[in-house]
């Protein structure tokens, strides 16, 4: 049908050409002379400098369209052309739903027209959903999903047969276009609550579902609301507020020192090469080997000295022990004894170093959707492997990947490759540990919880058994004195990895809240929320309808 259309489209000029030329024949048969100095001297001059002038005008803009990629004119030409604007301002684009593609848990969607206005596009969470979902704006262009899957929610994509008919129906028989909907692996309800959970922290909150990689929560905070990006006081208080970078993914760009958190997967490396050592932790704490190594102490001999008492050490530690209590000491100990070259090929199964390999069919969301790689440098001596092994030194792990790490451990060691939008079947990104170290280390988990002097023991809930890893990585940030210097401070971020319910693992979730202080106190009852109302929704008795198991 529509090569049909298209020569009957192509003949219809055709004949129309030909229909004109013969009317104006008789005249250009006497433009020769109108041309000629011979008999029209003084118009012919204008003639002929008008058609220079014109010659020159076209050259100098196909000059610039053919010859010059020059990405200033490309964004002044996008600025100052309202063609695109309009088409868009006509067109209803797609609804952006929730993982339940439900009307009533719509991301981004249109208003109903009222009053001869034309419907305008909304954001029902609003801040909440801001850095995923993104805005559109003529002067502030687009960013997110509004970018990302433009054409696609403008109708203009043909890459399946749904979007095939869809882009045909638009351009033949509908009056006002409509786009092609897009459904997300988010929840909701869980995005919400995680976002007021967050409340005045800085940071972000990433949840995953572990069997599938479908990412439940992307929270980065503080945020805007998108609706404020065409207001210009609003978005002059957005960019010009450099403290709180509201525009900054924090979950997929920031990179944080991971704290204790690491030492899950220390432990992991540790029991997957059959080490499950039982040490003596006195006050003094692990002097890594080498002359002038700076000692690794226990938080405990600094909170000790705070109030006047004497640390005497832990005494004999195993593994389980040492993470109840976040030993500095042992894991420090533990990832020297397992080694430069394991730590780091653990590591880099887990995903550091490496691109986050999403699970997208679509190219264009494959080729804008960025997190940044989380980071384990090499280590020069053990020293740096020691400070390295309780996520200090130069340790960088974005949000994004300390959840994929409890989603590891959580899926039998299974790494799944993280997915934003709910089309997509499961895909492996690797097979990081074994099952029965995933278990050990689990188990392990569950006990910083539930142990009497756990780190983690604001976690317990009588609605669901949780397993998780608390930190707290020291920062230098530097602060500006009024006269323009800069004095060094030292904050402690706040940091969670867990997983619920242990037997049987529905969500992993990682909290960084920056300097917010202990892990244990500012970021896992954040977390706690998420839990609670994932507990409301049926996630952990199988009835809820988010849930991807509950579906296949």
């Amino acid at each position: 049908m529509l090569l049909v259309l298209t020569i009957a489209k192509f003949l219809i000029v055709a004949v129309f050409g030909i229909y004109v030329l013969r009317i104006l024949s008789p005249s250009l048969k006497s433009l020769a002379s109108t041309f000629s100095f011979k008999h029209h001297k003084e118009m012919a001059v204008v003639l002929w400098v008008f058609v220079f002038a014109f010659s020159i005008l076209v050259g100098y803009q196909a000059y610039w369209q053919l010859f010059i990629n020059n990405a200033l004119f490309q964004k002044t030409k996008e600025l100052h052309d309202p063609r695109p604007w309009i088409i868009e301002a006509t067109t209803i684009k797609g609804t952006i739903y929730d993982r339940t593609h439900d009307e009533s848990k719509v991301l981004a969607g249109y208003t109903t027209a009222e009053d001869g206005q034309l419907p305008h596009r909304y954001y029902p969470l609003g801040e909440a959903t801001a850095h995923i979902i993104g805005y559109s704006d003529v002067e502030r262009a687009k960013s997110g999903l509004e970018k990302y899957y433009f054409e696609r929610l403008m109708g203009q994509s043909r890459t399946t047969q749904e979007e095939e008919d869809n882009y045909l129906n638009n351009k033949y028989f509908r009056l006002q276009p409509r786009g092609s909907d897009i459904v997300l692996t988010l929840d909701y309800e869980l995005q919400k609550t995680a976002y007021e959970a967050f409340g005045n922290n800085k940071g972000a909150v990433v949840a995953i579902e572990p069997a599938t990689g479908e990412i439940l929560v992307l929270i980065s905070a503080p945020s805007f609301h998108p609706d404020s990006v065409s207001v210009d006081k609003a978005w002059v208080r957005i960019v010009t507020d450099e403290e709180g970078k509201r525009l900054y993914n924090r979950a997929l760009w920031g990179r944080y020192p991971p704290g204790s958190t690491f030492k899950a997967l220390v432990a992991c490396a540790a029991i997957e090469n059959g080490l499950d050592p039982i040490w003596h932790i006195g006050a003094d704490g692990y002097k890594p080997p080498g002359v002038r190594r700076k000692r690794v102490f226990d938080h405990e001999r600094a909170s000790y000295r705070k109030r006047g008492q004497v640390w005497r050490g832990h005494g004999e530690m195993d593994m389980t022990r040492a993470l109840v209590k976040s030993s500095n000491a042992y894991f420090a100990r533990l990832g020297v004894t397992v080694g430069d070259s394991l730590m780091h090929e653990t590591a880099r199964r887990f995903g550091f170093n490496q691109p986050v390999q999403w699970n997208a069919s679509r190219p264009e969301l494959l080729a804008s959707l960025v997190a940044f790689e989380s980071s384990f440098p090499p280590t020069k001596n053990a020293h740096e492997l020691a400070w390295s092994s309780i996520g200090q030194e130069k340790m960088l792990a974005t949000p994004l990947q300390l959840a994929l790490i409890a989603s590891t451990i959580a899926n039998d060691g299974v790494l799944m490759k993280p997915t934003i939008e709910r089309q997509e079947k499961p895909a492996i990104w690797n097979r990081v540990i074994s099952a029965e170290t995933a278990r050990k280390v689990r188990k392990m988990m569950r006990e910083v919880v539930w142990t009497r002097g756990g780190t983690a023991w604001r976690m317990r809930m009588k609605e669901v058994e949780v397993g998780g890893k608390t930190g707290t990585a020291e920062i230098n940030l530097p602060r500006k004195r009024e006269d323009g210097t800069f004095e060094k401070r030292i904050v402690n971020n706040a940091v969670f990895i867990s997983f619920a319910p242990v037997d049987n693992p529905k969500i992993a979730i990682a909290v960084i809240a920056e300097g917010a202080g202990y892990g244990g106190a500012a970021a896992a009852p954040i977390a706690k929320e998420i839990y609670l109302r994932a507990h409301e929704l049926g996630y952990f008795d199988g009835t809820s309808q988010n849930s991807s198991s509950t579906e296949n």
